[in-house]
């Protein structure tokens, strides 16, 4: 039986891996690893998760080189899901190595769905979220082998359509309710108004990341998205200076943490671990160094989020309304996690409370993965209900946490 998604609360939606490496023991926090020994028995562990995750995601594939969600009535179209697990399969499969029978027929089930003449109705026709659909796409195509003339045009395609859903306005006509350079999910083009589905930080990020991929992030579109994304950085005046919020209209339902007021009496959004996580990778993804104020605030501020935890499996009706709507996005807020964490190692830059939630997540992983390799977040909420999408972030999570810095 199919569950009917809320459109207004839903993230879908990742970005991930390259072949399980191996953490580097001496690089994190004498409390995270005690003993050599206890990290190559951990490193060993999530290697073996991180294949077993993936031969299951490889055994869901249907026969015309699709994924399909078993949960989601929304998701029947194919290409969402698709778009996410290709492109976790993409990552996670080392340079220079063969792509495999599972990505070949899941590149050109992608392919088959999209129109090169209107690209967007196309996706749009099968997709309640298309410009994550299209931003993951791309990001396949980026980290794809070999790279094929044809596959360079769709690129082409892809990223201009990309381009051409930014918001990018003139001053003169910009409202408190829409502010420009950001990236919405895109289905409110369908809809009436974009106040349902506003520009976020979320798909902000991966719009970014995708086009900087395929080296097609012209500079004006990179400096729209920076005003975006400081509109979206609380203040010093409010309460999480430095974190980010999911969109910048304070009172929206998406910002899954809610709104407090300043010691002004003005209303900010409550930043969360996640939406400031995406918010960090975006800045990175402009080219802003890891020493900029903007960074730094926002790394400063991380210990101070309310994290998600992993609701108990099975779910009982009596401890349901333990949990808060964080808690839905367990597996999407430990990629995010793990990502900037290794951005961040890569920049050279060391965080404990990053050092120290990527440790706690492996951990949580390695124990709560099930028997046939998959996961799931027994919450419903974030459609982290759907082992298609949490197994996705699982294996990101794990990915990152296993890659040596470079």
């Amino acid at each position: 039986m199919y569950r009917h998604s809320n459109h207004n609360r839903v993230y879908l939606l990742g970005i991930l891996l390259l072949i399980p490496g191996q953490l580097i023991a001496e690089d994190l926090a004498p409390d995270i690893w005690v003993e050599r020994g206890e990290f190559k028995s951990r490193q060993q562990q999530g290697s073996h998760a991180l294949l077993k995750g993936r031969r299951w995601l490889e055994q869901q594939q249907k026969y015309d080189g699709s994924w399909q969600s078993k949960t989601y009535a929304s998701f029947e179209s194919r290409i969402a899901d698709s778009a996410l697990v290709m492109s976790t399969l993409v990552e996670i499969t080392p340079p220079g190595a063969a792509q495999g029978e599972s990505i070949s027929r899941g590149l050109a089930f992608l392919k088959s769905k999209i129109n090169q003449e209107e690209i967007w109705k196309s996706v749009e026709a099968e997709s309640n979220y298309p410009l994550y659909s299209i931003c993951l796409m791309l990001a396949t195509l980026n980290q794809y082998q070999p790279k094929k003339t044809v596959n360079r045009e769709l690129q082409d395609s892809l990223s201009r359509e990309l381009l051409r859903w930014q918001r990018i306005l003139q001053a003169d006509r910009l409202s408190e309710g829409d502010v420009a350079g950001g990236w919405g999910p895109g289905s409110d083009s369908f809809q009436q108004g974009s106040a349902a589905n506003p520009a976020n930080v979320s798909v902000t990020y991966f719009a970014l990341a995708a086009l900087s991929g395929a080296q097609k992030l012209p500079l004006k579109n990179r400096f729209a998205a920076l005003d975006y994304l400081q509109h979206c950085q609380v203040p010093a005046e409010a309460a999480g200076a430095g974190g980010f919020v999911f969109t910048f209209l304070s009172d929206h339902p998406l910002n899954k943490a809610g709104s407090q007021r300043s010691p002004s009496g003005k209303l900010y959004g409550v930043p969360y671990l996640s939406a400031t996580c995406d918010g960090i990778s975006a800045l990175l993804v402009c080219d802003v160094p890891a020493d900029d104020r903007r960074i730094q605030t926002a790394i400063h501020v991380l210990p101070q989020l309310t994290h998600a935890r992993l609701a108990v499996i099975p779910l009982s009706a009596e401890s349901l309304p333990s949990y808060q709507k964080l808690d839905a996005l367990f597996f999407y807020e430990a990629a995010a996690t793990a990502r900037v964490w290794k951005q961040m190692r890569e920049k050279g830059v060391e965080n404990q409370f990053l050092n120290s939630r990527c440790h706690e997540v492996l951990q949580t992983l390695i124990a709560k993965q099930q028997a046939d390799g998959h996961w799931e977040n027994p919450l419903p909420w974030m459609m982290e209900d759907d082992p298609l999408i949490a197994t996705a972030f699982a294996l990101q999570t794990l990915h990152h946490c296993l890659t040596p810095a470079e």
